[in-house]
């Protein structure tokens, strides 16, 4: 075999050594932000779950004080008539 074919094929396997490399490269980095996407929706997941519960909670007070007020003015009316 002539030295020009020689150092193609050595280019070659260069060239795909090098193209693997830079795969398995990519592969590493893309699992990693992958992973560091997963953890961040994780823990946003996780400050709905306890808003949920704020709101929640804040429901329930909103219509306790809707019966407060109802019952008030009720109260007033009754107040007026008498008066």
């Amino acid at each position: 075999m002539s030295n020009e074919l020689w150092i193609a094929v050595i280019g070659g396997i260069c060239s795909l050594f090098g193209s693997v490399i830079g795969v398995v490269g990519s592969a590493k980095v893309l699992t990693y932000r992958v992973a560091q996407i997963e953890e961040k929706l994780k823990k946003q997941c996780e400050n709905c779950a306890i808003m949920d519960g704020r709101v929640d909670r804040i429901e329930e007070k909103q219509a306790v004080m809707e019966e407060k007020i109802k019952v008030a003015n009720h109260r007033i009316e009754n107040l007026e008539k008498k008066g």
